[in-house]
């Protein structure tokens, strides 16, 4: 696996997704090993991460050297290690994937390189910035392509991939985890608690997500509390947009917050205001945990909710947030009922156990020169089947 900055301390949805499918791959018996930066300088050049040994590249923060450096620090590890390994699985197209691309075409290995994302953060993209063409067509010059969602396939379709070499198949999530990491039906506090999860960057809309809780705040006094669940760039500037608008004694700042699956049982609704998702690993787990989904309805997050969580996707045009908040807040029966829905739905859809398998079954025809045959794999919650809908 190539995965510019994996875990540990890197804890972003696109990392810990790599990781848990790691793990499961793992458990099926498959030999996985990941090829990644220094993200902090005092990790060493082979980690050892939960079992999974993490080859570490030298990783300068000026992006000019690192642009440079990258092409031969990846080519000498690749080779290196070139009996190692059969297939290289990429985890999304920055420079650190395409130059990977292009030194594994010539090795002859063959890869897999999956789009983390859709819109400007996916194909369309990547084919509008600078080199955009360029970067497209080393894309394309992958053995075979990882397609997230409905969305994502229209995408690589209309840019003209060849769709047989592409594989539909969603992120997953552990359903392995004790029955006591599901939300609680009945807590102790009155308070019912709001959590969004996830770095506080521009494209999470935080911004409007406070706009929207002050109207919930003035309807809803003393009724609910919001957590906020990471830490980014905009964190400052958004806790003083907060004490603004009046909200600081219902807005908490947790930032970076260990463990998120078992807190989240303590947990009665999610919320993502994001304008920009693949499929969101912090939605998952939150479906995992029994929660009910309150989000904007882009990338795949219609497709990870289904028919009975798209009633709770909301446009951040309106005042619909605001609106679904309150009624959620004051309906608790909704919210276990609709709970309960999201949960049954990631074990039947976003297991990370079955997941594996379909890269495991990916990889293989991938190693035999069959990669024209992986759109076979396809799975019907991607593809938009009614099995995968319903």
């Amino acid at each position: 696996m190539v995965v510019p900055q994996y875990p540990y301390p890197v804890v972003g949805g696109l990392e810990r997704q790599a990781h848990e499918l790691a793990l499961a791959l793992r458990a099926l018996g498959i030999n996985v090993q990941v090829l990644s930066g220094r993200v902090m300088p005092t990790q060493p050049d082979l980690e050892d991460v939960e079992g999974i040994p993490v080859h570490r590249l030298p990783w300068t923060h000026r992006r000019w050297a690192r642009f440079l450096r990258l092409p031969v620090e990846l080519f000498a590890v690749f080779y290196r290690l070139r009996r190692s390994y059969d297939v290289v699985h990429l985890h999304q197209h920055s420079w650190f994937g395409l130059y990977a691309i292009l030194i594994t075409r010539l090795l002859g290995k063959p890869n897999l390189t999956k789009l983390p994302n859709v819109g400007v953060f996916g194909v369309p993209g990547l084919r509008s910035g600078r080199f955009g063409l360029l970067k497209l067509k080393i894309l394309f010059s992958a053995d075979a392509l990882v397609a997230m969602s409905n969305e994502s396939l229209r995408e690589l379709r209309s840019a003209g991939f060849p769709m047989q070499r592409v594989l539909a198949v969603p992120n997953g999530v552990s359903m392995q985890q004790p029955d006591s990491m599901v939300a609680a039906t009945v807590r102790p506090s009155s308070i019912c608690k709001v959590v969004f999860v996830g770095r506080i960057v521009e494209e999470k809309r935080i911004d409007l997500l406070l706009e929207h809780w002050a109207s919930v705040q003035q309807q809803c006094p003393g009724e609910a509390e919001l957590e906020v669940w990471g830490g980014g760039p905009l964190q400052a500037m958004l806790q003083s947009r907060c004490v603004e608008l009046g909200l600081s004694r219902s807005v908490i700042w947790r930032g970076h917050v260990e463990d998120v699956r078992s807190r989240l049982r303590n947990v009665d609704i999610f919320v993502m205001p994001s304008v920009a998702e693949g499929n969101s690993n912090a939605i998952l787990e939150a479906m995992a945990a029994g929660i009910p989904i309150v989000s904007t309805p882009v990338g795949g997050t219609p497709m990870l909710v289904g028919p009975h969580g798209t009633q709770l996707l909301f446009d951040l045009n309106d005042d619909s947030l605001a609106r679904i908040l309150i009624r959620l807040i004051r309906d608790s029966e909704t919210r276990k009922v609709v709970g309960a829905k999201m949960r049954a739905r990631v074990t039947d859809h976003f297991n990370i156990q079955h997941v594996a398998q379909v890269y495991a079954s990916a990889y293989e025809l991938l190693a035999t020169r069959r990669a024209g045959e992986i759109h076979r794999l396809g799975q019907p919650v991607v593809l938009g089947d009614p099995a995968g809908t319903l």
